[in-house]
C-alpha cells in the first residue's frame, strides 16, 4: 500500500474538516459525531499516573459528551465487541441528548487480557452503519486508541489497513479525526490515517513514527488535560463554532457573533471583529512620526534618533571660571539651545558688579588708573566728578613760605618786611667765605 497522499489533497481535506459546510451555516443542522473508542485489554491494563487509561477515557468522553450534548448528536461505538478481535459494535446510534446512554455503556471496564485492537475491521463496519453512513448534516468519526492495528496472531501485513478504512468513510462524506492515547500507539499509521482523512493537524510530518514527537498529524494525548483538550478541540470543530463567513453558522439565531482575530503592526497586537462576513480594521497602535519624548514612536526598535536632549529639560552652562552659571533649554527638535544669564570674568568696570569675579565690587585698577576718568570717583556702581580743588589759604598776618603772596607769586608785593629766606641765605655765604680765607 503506498502511504504517499498529495499535497493538494491534504491541504483540501483539512479545510473541509475544521471549517462547517454552507449547508450546515445555512441550515443549521447539526452534525453528527460517532465516538470510536478503544476497548482493548491495554487500556484497563495500561495506567497513566495512578489511573487506567479506560477511566482516564471515561471521564474525558463524561465531560466532552455532557459539554456537546446539545450541539452535536452524539453516538458511540466500542472495539472490539464483544471480545477478542471481533469488528465493533454501535452501543449508541447518534442523535441529541445521548450524553447519559453513552456513559451507561462506558459502565464495564475492558478484560485484562484477551481483548485486541481491530481498528481497521472496526471502521470498515462502521462504513455500514446507517445512521453515520448516511444523512445530509456534516457527519464525523472520531478514532480513540492507545496501540497498534492488532488481531492475535500479528499479521505485520494489515498494519496500515486502517489508512484504506478511513478513505472508504471519506467517500461516504464521513470525516476521520484520530486521538492517539499514551505513549504505545503507532504513529505512523496514524500519521497517515490523519492525512488521508484530510485532518492532519498544520506543520505535522506524516512519516514521523514516535509518539513523543513534538509534531504529530493526528492528536496526541498523553495525560487526562490532553485528552479532554483533544476531544474538546474536535468538537469545537465539527459543532458549528461561529466562523466569519456572514452566516449562523451556530444556529443561534445570530451572524458573526464574537467573532475577532488577533492582527498587529510594528508597535503591537490588536485585535479584528467580523461583520457581515468581513473582519474590520485592525486596532493595533501604527506608527507615527518619531518626535523627541523618549518614546519610540516609529516603532523601529530606536528610541528618539538625532535628539540630543528632551524637550523641557534644561542644563547648567558656562566655563569653569564664569562668575554665575546660565542655563541651556531642550527646544522642540531635541536640540539644546543658546547659554542663557551666565556671567563670564571681565575687566572691572564701574558698575557694581564683580566683573572679575575676585570676590570684590568695584575695586580700583592701577593698571588704568582706576575705574572712572580724571576728576572722577567710582560710587555705587556710578563714575561721579569731584568737587573743584582750592589752594590752601595762610592765616590772617603770616606771609607766604616762598616770600610771595598767599596767591603764589614768587615776589613781595607792596613794601613787605625783610624777607627772612634771603637773609639767611647771605648768613651762609659769608661764613663760607671766611673758612677759605683761614685756611
Amino acid at each position: 500500500m503506498s502511504l504517499k497522499i498529495p499535497a493538494i489533497a491534504l491541504v483540501a481535506g483539512l479545510g473541509a474538516a475544521l471549517l462547517p459546510s454552507n449547508a450546515e451555516a445555512q441550515d443549521c443542522t447539526q452534525p453528527r459525531m460517532m465516538m470510536v473508542l478503544d476497548k482493548s485489554s491495554s487500556m484497563e491494563t495500561g495506567l497513566i499516573g495512578n489511573d487506567t487509561k479506560w477511566n482516564i477515557a471515561v471521564d474525558a468522553l463524561d465531560q466532552v459528551t455532557g459539554q456537546f450534548d446539545d450541539q452535536l448528536e452524539l453516538g458511540l461505538t466500542i472495539f472490539p465487541e464483544p471480545n477478542q478481535c471481533a469488528p465493533g459494535a454501535m452501543k449508541v446510534a447518534p442523535q441529541g441528548g445521548t450524553h447519559a446512554a453513552i456513559m451507561s455503556e462506558l459502565a464495564d471496564a475492558p478484560p485484562a487480557a484477551g481483548n485486541w485492537t481491530p481498528m481497521a475491521q472496526t471502521l470498515d463496519a462502521l462504513a455500514l452503519e446507517p445512521e453515520i453512513a448516511t444523512g445530509d448534516m456534516p457527519r464525523y468519526a472520531v478514532l480513540i486508541t492507545d496501540g497498534w492495528q492488532w488481531c492475535s496472531p500479528y499479521d505485520p501485513a494489515t498494519r496500515f489497513d486502517s489508512v484504506d478504512s478511513v478513505a472508504s468513510l471519506n467517500a461516504l462524506g464521513i470525516t476521520t479525526y484520530v486521538v492517539g492515547f499514551g505513549d504505545s500507539v503507532d504513529s505512523l499509521t496514524l500519521n497517515q490515517v490523519a492525512v488521508t482523512a484530510g485532518t492532519a493537524l498544520a506543520g505535522c510530518d506524516p512519516t514521523g513514527s514516535d509518539p513523543a514527537a513534538a509534531n504529530p498529524c493526528y492528536y496526541q494525548a498523553d495525560n487526562p488535560a490532553e485528552l479532554i483538550a483533544a476531544l474538546t478541540d474536535i468538537a469545537d470543530a465539527v459543532s458549528g463554532v461561529e466562523i466569519c463567513d456572514g452566516e449562523d453558522n451556530d444556529c443561534d439565531g445570530e451572524v458573526d457573533e464574537g467573532v475577532t482575530q488577533t492582527c498587529g503592526t510594528a508597535c503591537g497586537t490588536g485585535i479584528q471583529t467580523c461583520t457581515d462576513g468581513a473582519f474590520g480594521a485592525c486596532d493595533a497602535p501604527e506608527p507615527e512620526t518619531e518626535i523627541c519624548d523618549g518614546e519610540d514612536n516609529d516603532c523601529d526598535g530606536t528610541i528618539d534618533p538625532g535628539c540630543d536632549c528632551m524637550p523641557g529639560d534644561t542644563l547648567a552652562c558656562g566655563s569653569e571660571d564664569a562668575c554665575q552659571a546660565g542655563e541651556q533649554t531642550c527646544g522642540a527638535d531635541g536640540t539644546w539651545g543658546a547659554c542663557e544669564g551666565a556671567l563670564e570674568p571681565s575687566e572691572e568696570m564701574c558698575d557694581g558688579i564683580d566683573n572679575n569675579c575676585d570676590g570684590q565690587i568695584d575695586e580700583r585698577n592701577d593698571d588704568v588708573m582706576g575705574l572712572c576718568g580724571l576728576g572722577q570717583v567710582c560710587e555705587a556702581g556710578d563714575c561721579i566728578d569731584l568737587p573743584p580743588t582750592e589752594p590752601p589759604t595762610p592765616e590772617d598776618g603770616v606771609p607766604a613760605a616762598d616770600g610771595g603772596s598767599a596767591a603764589g607769586c614768587g615776589c613781595q608785593s607792596g613794601s613787605g618786611g625783610p624777607n627772612p629766606a634771603g637773609a639767611l641765605l647771605l648768613l651762609l655765604g659769608t661764613v663760607l667765605l671766611m673758612r677759605r680765607k683761614r685756611s
